[in-house]
Formats: C-alpha cells, sequence, structure tokens
C-alpha cells in the first residue's frame, strides 16, 4: 500500500515539476503564456513536494501511520530536505514570476525546480557523484521545456492561423539546439546509474531507462517531421498544417505520459543496479 502511494506521488510530483519548468521557460522565452495552469503546476508542486516528505517518513519509519511521527523525522528532513526546499522556493518564485510578468523570474524558478531533482534520487547516492547531480537538473529543465509543447503548441481554434505558425517557429527555433542535450545528458546518466552495457541490459532499471529512451526518440522523430514538414504545411495550407500538427502533438503527448509512468516506476520498484536491482 505505502509502495503505491509512493508511487502515485511520484506521478504528481513529477508531472507538476515538469509542467511547472515548461510553462515557466514558454512564457519567459515568448512562446505561450497559460498563467492559471501554470499557477496550478505550482501549487500542486508544493502539494507533491510536502506529500513526498511525509511518505519519505513513513517509509523510514515502516509505514503510513508514520508519516507524521517525529521519530525519524530528521533522517527525512536529510534525505529529502534540500529538494524539497528547492521545488518549494521554484514553485513560489512562479507564482512570483506569474503576478510580476518577470522573465528572469520564471527562468529562476524553472532552475529552482530542476534542482531538486540532483539533489535527491539516485545520483547523490553514487560514490563519485561527480557532475552527474549538474546533468540531472540540465536533462529535467529541458525535459519541462520539451514535454509543455502539446500544450502551448496545440493548435486550437481560438488561436489564429498567424499565432500558430508563431509559436511552432519559436519552438522550433530554441529545441533544435537543446534537445540534442537531453539526449546527451540521458545517455550520460544512463551509462552512470546502470554501471555500463551489463547494467543496462540485465537491470530492470536500466531497460526502463531504454524504454523511456525509445519512446522519446520517437517523439524527437515526430518533432523533426513537425519541423521539415508540418511547419511549411501551416504557412502554404493552414487547415493540413493545423491537422497534421494536433496528429503530432496528440502522439506526443500519450508518449510523453508514458515516459512519466516509466520513470515514476524505475525510482519506486527498482533501482541502480549498485542498489541492489
Amino acid at each position: 500500500m505505502l509502495t503505491a502511494i509512493a508511487f502515485a506521488s511520484k506521478l504528481l510530483l513529477y508531472t507538476a515539476a515538469l509542467g511547472s519548468i515548461g510553462l515557466a521557460l514558454h512564457d519567459a522565452l515568448g512562446i505561450s503564456r497559460r498563467s492559471r495552469l501554470a499557477a496550478m503546476c505550482a501549487i500542486a508542486l508544493i502539494l507533491g513536494a510536502l506529500l513526498r516528505l511525509l511518505l519519505t517518513n513513513a517509509q523510514m519509519g515502516g509505514g503510513l501511520s508514520d508519516a507524521f511521527s517525529l521519530a525519524h523525522f530528521n533522517w527525512a528532513v536529510a534525505a529529502l530536505g534540500p529538494a524539497v526546499l528547492a521545488w518549494t522556493s521554484g514553485a513560489a518564485l512562479l507564482l512570483i514570476a506569474l503576478s510580476a510578468r518577470r522573465a528572469w523570474i520564471g527562468f529562476a524558478a524553472a532552475v529552482a525546480i530542476a534542482a531538486g531533482f540532483g539533489l535527491t534520487g539516485h545520483t547523490p547516492g553514487l560514490q563519485a557523484p561527480g557532475a552527474a547531480p549538474f546533468l540531472v537538473m540540465l536533462h529535467v529543465l529541458i525535459a519541462g521545456f520539451w514535454m509543455m509543447a502539446p500544450l502551448t503548441l496545440w493548435p486550437h481554434r481560438a488561436m489564429g492561423d498567424d499565432d500558430v505558425l508563431r509559436r511552432t517557429r519559436v519552438f522550433s527555433r530554441y529545441a533544435v539546439f537543446v534537445v540534442p542535450v537531453l539526449f546527451a545528458s540521458g545517455l550520460v546518466l544512463l551509462w552512470t546509474l546502470t554501471g555500463g552495457p551489463d547494467g543496462v541490459v540485465n537491470s530492470a532499471y536500466g531497460r526502463l531507462l531504454v524504454l523511456k529512451l525509445v519512446f522519446a526518440s520517437v517523439i524527437l522523430g515526430l518533432g523533426a517531421l513537425n519541423k521539415l514538414h508540418v511547419t511549411g504545411k501551416l504557412e502554404t495550407e493552414p487547415v493540413t498544417g493545423r491537422r497534421w500538427l494536433s496528429a503530432s502533438l496528440l502522439a506526443d503527448t500519450i508518449l510523453f505520459l508514458l515516459i512519466i509512468v516509466i520513470i515514476a516506476m524505475a525510482t519506486t520498484f527498482t533501482g541502480p543496479p549498485e542498489s541492489g536491482d
């Protein structure tokens, strides 16, 4: 029961964090502004972070009844406290950015939230973490930017053809540079956390991360299709282009949700080979 609740809490935390990061960056970069949804993500992130702290305390105590116990709370704070502080601070900065309309505050919010994932999880537990926590932060930061594309680029009826084309072009302008960094950092982290090819192939953790990489590669292919074909259609045949874009973004949405589920499974039900997978 506790494990199932921990899994659900990670789904909430990861979704809210990536949503907050992506919406903050899309707003700051002038792609799209979704203030109400961004505020909802920020509040959900605060709740998710606090819930993770309570569940960590429960896991250390051995059951849900220990969630509010003080017996192990110092250990829970030591393990997750810095990350919770980063997540909640980032969420608060995002709320400030939405009201103050300051792009630099939005960037700071996104970086703070992403930094929280470098402060917890499997990388800080490595014998020699090196740059791994920083790579996690960078990986999550770019992932949030990428995963919000289906939401901010969706060509809903109220959006004019010119705005659809503008958003697609602006997003692509940044994505073409940062998405390769996302893949490179993911490969380095996969190798580092699994210890090499044997760990990738022979551990459930490694296989889950490979599956995540496969899904991300499919999304990358769809992104290339959008850039090479759909963007041109949006310019010359807006109706057809919008139809193609909607289909592509729907597929992206499904794959992104599957990736979040895979990450939650990898961090809840298994772990790197070194941790005894």
